[in-house]
């Protein structure tokens, strides 16, 4: 299950900047017991988002 946390968009030199610490906290402390999540870089809209280009494990 994909959870969005930020919308961003780059700049023309690929570069985005995006406040989600936040939610990553959030997130990391409700992990329960055993767990695993990963961080996901997807394009598209966050209700609808496409093909992963990215996974941080």
């Amino acid at each position: 299950m994909i959870q969005p946390l930020a919308k961003f968009m780059t700049n023309p030199a690929g570069g985005a900047i995006v406040n989600t610490l936040g939610p990553l906290r959030q997130i990391v402390s409700d992990a329960k017991g055993d767990m695993r999540r990963y961080l996901v870089i997807a394009p598209g809209d966050p209700m609808m988002p496409g093909a992963v280009v990215q996974v941080q494990k």
